[in-house]
């Protein structure tokens, strides 16, 4: 039977936990340079104007 070797496993464990950190940071760093979180509320405003623009376009086709 073979033996796990706990140094190994840690060793391992600690290698994909900054991995994770590495990747999460650039993830975070590249959302900040092209300011995604602007564009995602900027999307968000012109879709609320569209829905908006279409709900009075039904209500005027209802009222005629």
């Amino acid at each position: 039977m073979a033996m796990i070797n706990k140094q190994k496993v840690l060793n391992g464990v600690g290698k994909a936990v900054d991995a994770a950190n590495n990747a999460a940071d650039k993830a975070v760093t590249f959302a900040k340079e092209k300011e995604l979180d602007k564009k995602a509320k900027n999307m968000a405003k012109n879709l609320g104007d569209g829905i908006k623009s279409a709900g009075e376009s039904i209500e005027n086709l209802f009222k005629n």
